[in-house]
């Protein structure tokens, strides 16, 4: 399913794209690429459309929560690099 080629994209490819198409990223030609993919293809339209919905939820909910207090933060920090090594 992944191989699946609709407007000229396969949905590898959408799914690659998709996190700059989200976010706002990507140059207006991809967009439109992936945009007519995205209405052509139900596959990665209801996957795209579940995606989409958490990256705003997320996206708003990071605008109206507090910031993190300076030590948790850096607790947060430090346990990040350390599951990285």
């Amino acid at each position: 399913p992944l191989d699946t080629v609709v407007a000229g994209l396969s949905c590898r490819q959408v799914l690659h794209h998709l996190n700059d198409f989200l976010d706002g990223d990507l140059p207006l030609a991809d967009v439109a690429r992936v945009t007519a993919h995205l209405a052509n293809c139900h596959t990665c339209e209801r996957f795209g459309g579940r995606v989409g919905a958490l990256v705003a939820a997320l996206h708003g909910s990071a605008l109206t929560e507090a910031p993190l207090a300076p030590a948790a933060a850096e607790r947060l920090q430090a346990r990040l690099a350390s599951a990285r090594r």
